[in-house]
């Protein structure tokens, strides 16, 4: 079975690789800040394909072809109303079979829990269906600070990534597990950046989260190939 934590990682993998390739395009002229949104969620994409095969992922997907596909009835069953329409989602996860196992929305240079919050209040919608096949939903984000590399600032980036991992553990819908996970904190030039994703996870019965377990974890990701302008 294809862990969540594996698929997790590739996506925030995916995000990192892309500030390296926009340092690469601009001659190490631009900002991750400035970097387009598709970049990253075509390098997303590319990362879990190649961290989690066998499986397909699909750009673009009609959000209420998704919701159709996961209902229990399988493909063709009817979706909710306000699904259907024009909406899609980033990236569609399928492992096999016509069901999709997870959903992926990206967002770019994100500063707070507002940015992110309707992007995650329409994956609730599209996960919660009941007898639906999705295991996973993830909106992936990069988060950006520009300040100079002082502990200060430092401790503000973070203290940002700590008040969003509080709002992913506030949201409550049954049946799932919200957190928010983080790449390491980089530094280059003027901006401090990180990968992020706030995460659902189907519920295990069985499982607790332990008591001493931080609010967000942290995922190692590797050293900036390139530093920002000054």
């Amino acid at each position: 079975m294809l862990k969540a934590d594996k698929i997790v990682s590739a996506v925030l993998a995916g995000v990192v690789e892309a500030r390296h390739t926009y340092a690469a395009w601009t001659a190490n002229g631009g900002y991750f800040s400035w970097a387009p949104e598709y970049l990253i969620t075509v390098s997303v994409a590319q990362a879990v394909w190649d961290w989690c095969a066998p499986l397909t992922v699909w750009p673009e997907f009609p959000l209420g072809d998704a919701a159709r596909d996961s209902a229990p009835a399988g493909p063709g069953a009817p979706g909710r109303a306000w699904l259907d329409g024009n909406r899609r989602v980033d990236l569609l996860i399928y492992r096999g079979g016509s069901r999709p196992h997870a959903v992926v929305e990206i967002k770019r240079n994100v500063d707070g829990w507002g940015r992110i919050s309707g992007d995650l209040d329409r994956m609730r919608s599209l996960l919660a269906g009941e007898g639906g096949s999705f295991q996973l939903g993830v909106v992936a984000f990069s988060c950006t600070y520009m300040a100079p590399a002082e502990p200060r600032e430092r401790e503000r980036f973070v203290s940002r990534l700590r008040r969003m991992a509080e709002a992913a553990e506030a949201v409550d819908e049954p049946g799932w597990r919200c957190r928010l996970t983080a790449g390491g904190i980089n530094h280059d030039g003027h901006e401090y950046w990180s990968a992020a994703a706030v995460v659902m996870e189907r519920a295990d019965p069985e499982r607790r989260r332990s008591p001493g377990k931080a609010r967000y974890s942290p995922c190692e990701s590797r050293s900036a190939q390139v530093t920002s302008p000054p």
